[in-house]
């Protein structure tokens, strides 16, 4: 048995989902204590709105939860980190730019997994199973750190600068 279908395991992927929650709780209170003389209180609620998205996986029944219900939990999510952005906390952060991007690639990842599973019936195993399950853990796990640290550590906003720089208008 390999590594990848140890973690695609039901039982095992009840024990990530309580274990990437429980990621997401302790970055919230890492941020709540740090943040306790600071004005800036941006990254608590980036973690308290991640801990309270992440706490329905803890009671999935992984047998009859689709990749659709994954997908749209990510989705809403992101409309309310969005809304909260914006209304609440203006300034971005990096922590900010890094939840979208994570949830993102994980509700686009579950759509393609429920395209194939739901819509297609395709139940015969091929590399996308493995493809998604390492990359939604990789993912999860950056956003748990990126919450207790707040740093561009991949370099993803400064390549989404660099790319929007290279199509900006230049000036004539």
């Amino acid at each position: 048995m390999g590594f990848i279908s140890f973690i695609s395991d039901i039982s095992f992927a009840h024990t990530l989902s309580i274990i990437m929650q429980w990621g997401f709780l302790m970055a919230f209170l890492y941020s709540l204590v740090s943040s306790i003389n600071s004005r800036f209180k941006a990254l608590v609620v980036l973690s308290l709105i991640m801990a309270v998205s992440y706490f329905p996986g803890m009671f999935f029944n992984f047998q009859t939860v689709t990749y659709f219900d994954i997908a749209l939990l990510d989705a809403i999510t992101l409309v309310v980190l969005v809304l909260v952005q914006n209304l609440y906390i203006k300034e971005k952060t990096t922590a900010y730019n890094y939840l979208i991007f994570g949830l993102s690639i994980n509700m686009c990842l579950a759509l393609g997994m429920y395209l194939d599973r739901h819509i297609l019936h395709n139940y015969t195993h091929w590399w996308f199973y493995d493809f998604y399950v390492t990359v939604v853990l990789v993912l999860d796990l950056t956003m748990i750190l990126v919450l207790f640290i707040n740093k561009d550590f991949l370099k993803i906003i400064y390549l989404k600068n660099l790319i929007y720089s290279f199509f900006a208008k230049k000036p004539q």
